[in-house]
């Protein structure tokens, strides 16, 4: 509750900045905080578990209950599985945020703010995303994942107001936003009385839209689902694209529950061990500085990665092995 306050606030007042563009008021920007609440909770959770745990096994330490637990003959591993337990109750509490409230949440928070900021109205219905661009009108269907624009409408008008050239596609790569590429595109050109019919596998389309639109089309992937973000990198790798850098985020948000499990763990022998005799000011200390070193540890790991081209997988769970690695040999050392 403690970090999520002080996070919360600090995204309060860098949403402060937005107050005053367009229709965006403070009271947007509370809302906006109040939102994006679960997916900061998400982020938070490694080191709340970390400090969770010191804290609380810490108090136990304090009163000397841990020591009464080991005269009685109960192993510190018999009690480092009890607190586990409750780390894999936190871990799935995790997992549901992160699949489910979180990214909901987080689109919601996105789209609200784009646009009372950019001063347009929605244009989402039903039946999906209308736009308008001189003579163009263009719908598009839905949106795969919160990434891929399909089932895309173009109708094209004369200066007469007469249709004159109409444009499907299944689906489009939007990697360029600004020159879209439509895919398996079907384009019907009215001359006259007749129709001509060309299917064209890929036609490059200059993108008309404004860029708040294209924003609440192809959101970004930072507010993506877990399984979005999965399914989206899969379709990339099967385009032949590049997904370097949207892989090291998969395996990220991927090993975050993982690495809430592993502070938990963590948390066991530094109580059990150095921290046994220390105040809780000194516990927090060290529990606030292995959390801060473990962060910023495994976002330069990230950041490494992707530049040297290493695995994704490899690169964002080698941290979180080292960490399990000294858990084990602090228990060994209690043992």
């Amino acid at each position: 509750a403690i970090s999520l306050s002080i996070f919360s606030l600090i995204a309060f007042v860098n949403a402060l900045d937005m107050v005053g563009r367009g229709t965006y008021g403070i009271a947007d920007a509370a809302l906006n905080v109040l939102l994006t609440a679960p997916g900061r909770m998400v982020e938070l959770a490694p080191a709340t578990a970390l400090m969770g745990s010191i804290i609380g096994l810490g108090e136990l330490a304090a009163g000397h209950e841990l020591i009464a637990m080991l005269a009685l003959g109960i192993s510190p591993l018999r009690i480092g599985w009890s607190v586990t337990g409750t780390g894999l109750l936190l871990m799935v509490a995790v997992v549901g945020l992160q699949e489910s409230v979180a990214p909901y949440t987080d689109q919601l928070a996105f789209k609200r703010r784009v646009l009372a900021t950019s001063g347009l109205e929605s244009f989402r219905t039903e039946q999906g995303f209308w736009t308008r661009d001189d003579h163009r009108f263009i719908k598009v269907h839905q949106v795969v994942d919160g990434r891929v624009p399909s089932e895309i409408e173009i109708y094209e008008f004369d200066d007469r107001g007469r249709l004159r050239l109409v444009t499907w596609a299944e689906r489009a790569d939007t990697q360029n936003p600004h020159q879209w590429v439509l895919l398996g595109a079907v384009q019907r050109i009215f001359e006259g009385s007749t129709v001509v019919t060309k299917r064209v596998p890929s036609l490059p389309w200059d993108v008309s839209l404004m860029p708040a639109q294209v924003e609440l089309l192809v959101l970004p992937v930072d507010i993506l689902s877990l399984s979005a973000l999965y399914q989206h990198v899969s379709y990339l790798k099967e385009t032949g694209q590049n997904v370097e850098r949207l892989e090291m985020r998969l395996w990220q948000e991927f090993s975050m529950p993982l690495s809430t499990l592993v502070m938990v763990i963590v948390a066991i022998p530094f109580v059990f061990g150095p921290l046994r005799a220390a105040t809780a000011g000194k516990r927090i200390l060290h529990g606030s500085l292995l959390g801060a070193a473990f962060h910023f540890i495994s976002h330069i790991a990230a950041h490494l990665g992707t530049i040297l081209h290493l695995n994704a997988a490899l690169t964002v769970l080698s941290p979180i092995a080292v960490l399990c690695g000294v858990a084990f040999w602090l228990y060994r050392r209690l043992g």
